[in-house]
């Protein structure tokens, strides 16, 4: 089938008559609030229903449509093999309807939801000069902010891409599981989010802006400035003054105040993202020698007193091995520039 006579390449034709729109997209509780606010406060209109995170629960609708029946495939979108899906047409149009009603003539529009990540190769598509802004946060206070078990279709997608999975590492996904080790949950559900995220926004290139949530809270004037700048948005120093009081400084490292065993539960499984943004600092020797000597493959601790206490004398060993590379490496310097 013709790509101009597909349903949805009629969809972005129609949808050609509003301009194009602002999107944030982001893992749930990552802080998107603050910055859609931002974005309001410029005047730029964020849809007519919002919840209190500020998500657009009509954009939400179609959201769920198209992962549960679609996601990570949306190939016979743009082949033809979805021509029989006759609730897309007509979902679409109700939903842009619904989330404009109230938009002013040329007002600039846009929405926030978080999981708009999982479907922006069709919003690219509809909305070919859409901008973008993917928000990120340390993953480790993530892990500590419950959201929803993988307990139906849409969200075991969201989580591992598939619906078809029922168990993996002894999770069970209902919500009593769910309830009794959430960090575990939403450790994976922040990686796959991220790589998802950030997958999907490489094809957007100078339209997506990824902005880190910690450097909204430490320099929120700097970072507001950089997202106000890149949207075209004016008005930044009135804009800046009358958002800066609801930052949250406090709300940046939270995982300090978990249990460590949580949260080296939460590294193990999210460690390789953590790394590739910086949240991590670089393995060292001391880190590798430390997982060689604990003999172990998944960089679990030993939780038994006996192990725990074998594993202590192991640490203080790998420490003071450490701290002789040093002494080395000080004295090895001082002899190559002539010092004693």
């Amino acid at each position: 089938m013709p790509l101009l006579k597909i349903p949805i390449a009629i969809l972005r034709e129609e949808l050609r008559a509003v301009a194009a729109p602002i999107v944030i997209f982001n893992k749930s509780h990552s802080g998107s609030r603050l910055l859609a606010h931002l974005i309001e406060e410029s005047g730029v209109f964020m849809g007519a229903h919002q919840n209190d995170s500020k998500d657009s629960l009509d954009v939400l609708k179609l959201v769920e449509h198209l992962v549960t029946r679609y996601y990570p495939d949306y190939t016979p979108l743009w082949d033809g093999r979805a021509a029989g899906d006759t609730e897309l047409p007509p979902l679409v149009r109700e939903i842009f309807a619904s989330h404009l009603s109230g938009l002013s003539t040329n007002e600039r529009w846009g929405w926030k939801l978080c999981e708009t990540s999982y479907i922006l190769p069709v919003v690219d598509f509809l909305f070919p000069n859409a901008k973008y802004i993917h928000l990120i946060r340390d993953g480790r206070d993530v892990a500590f902010c419950d959201h929803r078990a993988p307990n139906r279709p849409f969200w075991k997608k969201i989580y591992f891409n598939t619906d078809r999975i029922a168990t993996w590492r002894g999770l069970e996904f209902h919500s009593r599981d769910y309830e009794s080790r959430s960090h575990v949950y939403n450790a994976m559900h922040w990686v796959n989010s991220i790589m998802v995220g950030r997958f999907y926004s490489a094809m957007l290139r100078e339209r997506c802006l990824e902005v880190r949530y910690e450097d909204l809270c430490g320099d929120f004037e700097n970072t507001a400035r950089r997202v106000l700048s890149f949207l075209g948005l004016e008005n930044e120093r009135a804009v800046i003054d009358r958002v800066r009081p609801g930052v949250h400084r406090d709300s940046v490292h939270k995982h300090l105040k978990q249990p460590k065993k949580k949260v080296r539960e939460v590294v193990e499984i999210a460690k390789p993202m953590l790394l590739a943004l910086g949240y991590l600092k670089p393995d060292g020797l001391v880190d590798v020698i430390a997982g060689r000597l604990r003999g172990d493959t998944d960089g679990t601790k030993p939780e038994s007193a006996a192990d725990q206490d074998s594993f202590k004398s192991l640490q203080d060993r790998v420490v003071g091995f450490g701290g002789i590379l040093g002494i080395f490496a000080s004295k090895t310097a001082a002899i190559a520039t002539g010092r004693r």
